[in-house]
């Protein structure tokens, strides 16, 4: 238990002491991957909103097909 807590006090130390610095690094080191990331995003948020698009008319497609069906039956 005491080592744990040793640990839990010397890593608080560190973060405080060199948090900074440990900061840069992580934001310097991960650019890329945050760019790549974005990227992926952007791209999987374009063909999602093109699989919308089209489910939307197919929607609007059956609903205007049962609609005219429906007036077709009251004559």
């Amino acid at each position: 238990m005491f080592r744990f807590v040793f640990g839990a006090l010397v890593g608080g130390f560190a973060v405080w002491y060199w948090g900074e610095e440990i900061r840069e690094y992580a934001e310097n080191r991960t650019i890329g991957v945050r760019q790549s990331a974005a990227k992926v995003l952007r791209s999987v948020g374009k063909k999602a909103e093109d699989v919308l698009d089209r489910t939307k008319e197919q929607v609007s497609s059956a609903t205007q097909a049962g609609q005219d069906v429906l007036r077709a039956s009251q004559r």
